[in-house]
């Protein structure tokens, strides 16, 4: 019955081991802390989609500087309008042929004001606001990634303390089937030495999946896909802190990147109470242009026909003039080339016509050239200026409160995060104390239980007390690594 008990158990322990051996099956290439944030930096998503922003502000200060550039514009259309006849109001000015037209038009026009001066000074605040943005934005995905990175190695750590665990239970398990053996312990203990190390064998399968899940979070902060059993080398070593705080608050004030982004934010603000105070000052448009246009007719038939009307008029009118010149003794004019019957006259005036309409669509006429300058300066606008400016005003003001308020916290964090490192410096210390007192009182256990002077409750116990203590030396070893990398974060630089 005893040699069963222990069969089974040891082929639950044998399923244990190859739960925990599954993960280094299949070796990775070793992941440093540093590759890992060089990773990030170049490939997470959200890191990619800021710096997109640059592209942006680059472009509007080169359009700034542009700016200064004349502007320049060419244009050409074309049209076309039916014949009949035209009117305006109630008069008829008779039948008129199709027309085609076509013009072009080309421009120069400068436009200079004090909100134009300030545009390359905005583009440029505006530059430096988003480029601090993206810095502050990359020194916090940089202490996400080192304390995911944290987080993993710690998850590991757990999973070999877990090991241990599954290893000291084993053993305890062979101590209690072999007194059953010889006759000196009885199948309770047995029993209960089972169920510990099946306990223990359930938190080692827990713990391994902590340990993938949190390599993955990783992979998911460096923007690449991670295998679970990516090995982790980086280690850290815990030291006492030694830092002054005036110090370390001094450096954050300077180099701390969310300052740096509030204080280029502040100095855009400013600039645009600049320029919208420049609304008060004259504006200065300077145009040139040229144009030349096409207005042919589809058919010449009925100017012909209107100028043969205009010449017949002429014609009669100058037969007239002929007999009172006669009468008078004087010499009658010649009034052959009036005569609109004559077709030599109708052939004259339809050449003349045909040869005064221009070819559709490039027979352009063009006109004189035309140059025009304004100044205009507004007057009264009904407040908008003084409502635009005062908008300015505020959101500058805004900005320089968010600065301060931003340095206080700032202080606030780096006296608090001093204070979470020594404290977590310390706790790990007496945690290290209690592990190795856990250590010691589960060797008595041990060796109590194996002369018969304790019964296996109190093996249990002691090795339940040693696996809370290692996994707190765990757990406040890292707690002094995370404070310390928050610190980090906080003043802008590494403090190890």
């Amino acid at each position: 019955m005893s040699s069963i008990i222990i069969r089974r158990g040891a082929g639950l322990s044998a399923l244990a081991a190859l739960l925990f051996a599954l993960p280094a099956a299949a070796q990775q290439p070793a992941l440093t802390i540093e590759q890992a944030v060089a990773s990030a930096r170049e490939n997470n998503p959200d890191m990619l989609a800021q710096r997109n922003d640059v592209g942006a502000t680059r472009a509007g200060m080169r359009a700034a500087r542009a700016d200064f550039l004349p502007s320049a514009n060419a244009s050409a259309g074309f049209g076309y309008t039916a014949p009949g006849e035209q009117r305006f109001g109630a008069q008829t000015f008779g039948a008129k042929p199709e027309y085609y037209s076509s013009n072009w038009n080309l421009g120069l026009q400068y436009d200079i004001s004090r909100a134009k001066l300030l545009q390359p000074s905005i583009a440029r605040a505006q530059h430096a606001a988003t480029e601090s943005r993206i810095a502050g934005y990359e020194w916090s995905l940089v202490m996400q990634v080192r304390q995911q990175y944290l987080t993993a190695l710690q998850a590991g750590d757990q999973v070999q303390q877990a090991a241990r665990e599954v290893e000291r239970t084993r053993e305890h398990e062979r101590l209690a089937g072999a007194r059953l053996e010889v006759g000196s312990g009885t199948p309770l203990e047995v029993r209960r030495a089972q169920v510990q190390r099946g306990q223990a064998e359930v938190a080692l399968v827990q713990r391994q999946n902590t340990h993938a899940t949190e390599v993955l979070r990783l992979g998911q902060l460096m923007g690449v896909s991670l295998s679970p059993d990516t090995p982790l080398t980086s280690r850290f070593e815990l030291f006492a802190p030694s830092w002054n705080a005036d110090e370390l608050v001094r450096e954050a004030q300077e180099a701390n990147p969310v300052i740096q982004a509030a204080r280029a934010s502040s100095g855009a603000a400013r600039t645009q109470v600049r320029a919208a105070r420049s609304q008060y000052l004259p504006s200065v448009s300077m145009q040139v242009g040229l144009v030349g246009s096409v207005y042919s007719a589809g058919n010449i038939d009925p100017l012909v026909q209107q100028q043969l009307g205009g010449l017949a008029g002429a014609y009669s009118s100058c037969q007239e003039t002929n007999v009172i010149r006669t009468a008078a003794g004087l010499g009658a004019a010649d009034c052959s080339p009036l005569n609109a019957a004559d077709p030599a006259v109708q052939a004259a005036v339809r050449n003349e016509i045909a040869a005064g309409n221009p070819s559709f669509p490039f027979g352009y006429t063009r006109q004189p050239l035309q140059a025009s300058m304004t100044v205009s300066l507004p007057l009264f606008d009904g407040l908008n200026r003084e409502r635009r400016i005062e908008e300015a005003r505020v959101q500058a003001g805004d900005a320089e409160l968010a600065v301060r308020a931003q340095q206080q916290r700032l202080e606030l964090d780096v006296r608090t995060g001093v204070l979470n490192a020594q404290t977590a410096f310390r706790t790990a210390e007496l945690q290290r104390q209690v592990a190795e007192n856990a250590a010691e009182e589960l060797r008595l256990a041990r060796e109590r239980f194996r002369l018969g002077a304790a019964n296996s409750l109190e093996v249990t116990d002691a090795q339940t007390r040693l696996s809370e203590a290692e996994r707190a030396v765990i757990d406040s070893v890292y707690m002094y690594h995370k404070s310390l990398a928050a610190l980090e974060a906080l003043v802008g630089r590494p403090l190890r």
